[in-house]
């Protein structure tokens, strides 16, 4: 989650804490590593700081330039880290013999920033936060940028321009074109990735089939059979499901025949509450009584109003609390039709979907046989199994609410036809 509002809005809010995490990838620069650092004050006596599991080391480290302006400039952040020890210099050494002078360009930097009360228990002795409460999802939207140019290399300080994955020379966005209302993959192709039967035209008119072959004539024939029991396992399912309510009601409703109450009187109607006493004795149970036998409280025999409290002085003081027994009941009659219902329903629905099942894997076997067949190729031609690049023509294809497996269109423009 984001970092809560009211929480900076403090008159004294928790410290912000600024991580980086810079990842080299082996294609640029033959390792594959991520080094995390962190240049704020040490929480503990190594100077290391725990984000969500992930160890960043103490490091002398200096960025800035993250502000966006009004201009429309992205904005190319600089960072600068102490190159006193070397470190920096026998990283670009390793990797430069590798990638001929590349200098970490391309490298990608993190920037993490949250607050001191959200970081992890490990970095505080005793392993508990002092300032508040650890949460490894409370943090400032993270801003990536790449390792652009080596500005300054000395024995002092390694700095460098950062940019933004599409500020980077040569790289233009969008990489390629998008267009809103128009699929741009090849029909039936690699990122298409349909391999059904035909279904339409071009322009979205369903097929009505071949008769080139037998296989084709052996499919459309099960796909029709198919078709038939798909409406009614619909209707069957909608049954199932309003049966299974109306069950579910029935048995759920509880009526309150009476309430009774009465006690020393031979045929004794209450429910007693839990005895206990100032030496620490005591009951911590409900005792139901009804008609002067014992029952068990629960769906039929509850527990009322309190109707008397009396002093209980063995043991020490105490008390027991008296209260009426109510009795409850339930339907039978209603329950027994309720479940009747359910049951015609369930076996209409375990009908219709073994009907569908087998209906399926018919259409299924003879789509393969049809697929194997020499002339399948050249009967979608003759239908004219065309694709009309919409996502109409998706929709006929893969389904009303199946997730298309492409990422182009729709997800570029509003309306869609």
């Amino acid at each position: 989650m984001a970092i809560p509002v009211s929480e900076l809005q403090k008159i004294n809010p928790s410290s912000i804490i600024e991580l980086f995490e810079l990842e080299l990838v082996t294609a640029l620069h033959g390792v594959n590593t991520i080094y995390r650092f962190h240049a704020g004050s040490n929480l503990d006596a190594n100077g290391e700081l725990i984000w969500k599991g992930n160890t960043y080391q103490r490091f002398p480290v200096e960025a800035d330039g993250f502000e966006y302006t009004g201009n429309g400039q992205l904005p190319r952040p600089k960072i600068r880290v102490s190159n006193i020890l070397g470190t920096i210099t026998n990283i670009l050494l390793t990797v430069n013999a590798t990638t001929a002078g590349n200098d970490l360009n391309g490298a990608k930097l993190t920037r993490i920033r949250t607050l001191a009360r959200y970081i992890d228990d490990a970095n505080f002795d005793g392993g508990s936060n002092p300032y508040g409460t650890p949460d490894t999802t409370a943090e400032f939207p993270q801003e990536i940028y790449y390792l652009d140019r080596k500005v300054t290399e000395n024995r002092d300080v390694v700095e460098w321009e950062l940019a933004a994955a599409f500020d980077l020379a040569g790289v233009r966005a969008p990489k390629r074109q998008c267009i809103n209302n128009r699929c741009q993959w090849v029909y039936r192709g690699t990122e298409c990735g349909y391999s059904g039967a035909p279904i339409a035209d071009e322009n979205d008119v369903l097929l009505d089939g071949v008769t080139d072959s037998a296989e084709a004539v052996a499919y459309y024939a099960a796909k029709a059979a198919y078709e038939a029991t798909v409406k009614p396992l619909e209707d069957a399912t909608t049954a199932l499901n309003s049966a299974s309510n109306t069950l579910n009601g029935a048995s759920g409703t509880w009526y309150r025949a009476e309430s009774r109450y009465s006690k020393g009187s031979g045929s004794d109607y209450y429910v007693r509450g839990p005895r206990y006493t100032t030496l620490g004795y005591g009951s911590g149970t409900y005792e139901g009584i009804w008609n002067g036998s014992s029952v068990s409280l629960g769906d039929t025999y509850r527990r009322g109003a309190l109707r008397a409290t009396d002093a209980y002085n063995r043991y020490g003081s105490g008390s027991y609390s008296w209260f009426e027994i109510e009795r409850w009941y339930y339907d039978a009659s209603a329950v027994s039709s309720a479940q009747s219902a359910y049951n015609s329903a369930l076996s209409a629905y375990n009908t219709a979907k073994s009907n569908y099942d087998s209906a399926k894997s018919a259409m299924d076997s003879a789509f393969d046989t049809w697929k194997t067949s020499p002339p399948y190729a050249g009967q979608l031609d003759a239908v004219g199994d065309v694709c009309g690049k919409r996502l109409s023509s998706c929709k006929l294809r893969f389904g009303e609410l199946a997730e298309l497996p492409f990422g182009a269109f729709p997800g570029i423009g509003t309306f869609f036809t």
